[in-house]
């Protein structure tokens, strides 16, 4: 492997035409999962060129036709993992099986591979089996749990402009919740309330810089 790391890191080209390269050579299956788990750590020294095998157009089409199958094959194996139908271990060989026995030429598996790589999923985490609740349940829960939820929704509305500040408080709140599925439900809320809350897209630089803005324009009204 320490040839594929050799042009993992030192690879100058766009990503798709990488992972044509890549299929040039033996153990396709060992590639894969190697790069997958490997490409964001890459060092990046961009001193070895790739030839082009694609057209930026020519990428454009195979998303419009294969992005859609490569999507359901990737969220399909991961949810198969999650849920130990299949072997966490096995994610990445089990993917790329999979990938060799719908695709049949170079171009087609190294799109597979470019549009796997390129998914926030990868590298892939064994997260172990979600829990799944019906509407009827998640509402009684809700009901039952709205003293949590109203305290949480009161933490991300009192100011605190540092997430490690907020996160702190409204960990404190779960921890006061013993019922699993309860708290479940409490943080399901909580995180539908910060995406909403005023705070979300700040963090604290972004609050000292709005500060320091308002503190330049008092003076300049002195």
């Amino acid at each position: 492997m320490d040839k594929i790391k050799k042009i993992l890191d030192e690879f100058d080209c766009k990503i798709y035409d990488f992972c044509y390269e890549l299929l040039n050579y033996d153990n396709q299956g060992d590639t894969f999962e190697f790069v997958c788990k490997n490409f964001s750590n890459r060092k990046g020294n961009a001193t070895s060129h790739i030839d082009s095998y694609f057209s930026p157009e020519e990428i454009e089409e195979y998303i419009s036709v294969y992005g859609t199958i490569v999507n359901g094959l990737l969220e399909s194996t991961i949810k198969k993992c999650n849920l130990n139908i299949i072997s966490p271990d096995r994610f990445y060989f089990s993917l790329w099986e999979s990938y060799c026995s719908l695709f049949t030429t170079q171009k087609e598996l190294a799109f597979s591979f470019y549009y796997t790589l390129i998914d926030k999923r990868i590298p892939y985490q064994y997260v172990g089996k979600p829990l799944s609740m019906s509407n009827d349940d998640f509402k009684k829960t809700t009901e039952a749990n709205d003293k949590y939820i109203q305290k949480i929704k009161y933490i991300l509305n009192s100011g605190y402009a540092q997430r490690t500040e907020r996160a702190s408080l409204i960990l404190n709140c779960l921890d006061e919740i013993d019922d699993y599925e309860a708290k479940v439900t409490v943080l399901a809320h909580a995180i539908t309330l910060s995406n909403n809350s005023k705070f979300s897209q700040l963090d604290l630089d972004s609050v000292i810089k709005q500060i320091d803005q308002k503190i330049e324009e008092l003076e300049a009204d002195i």
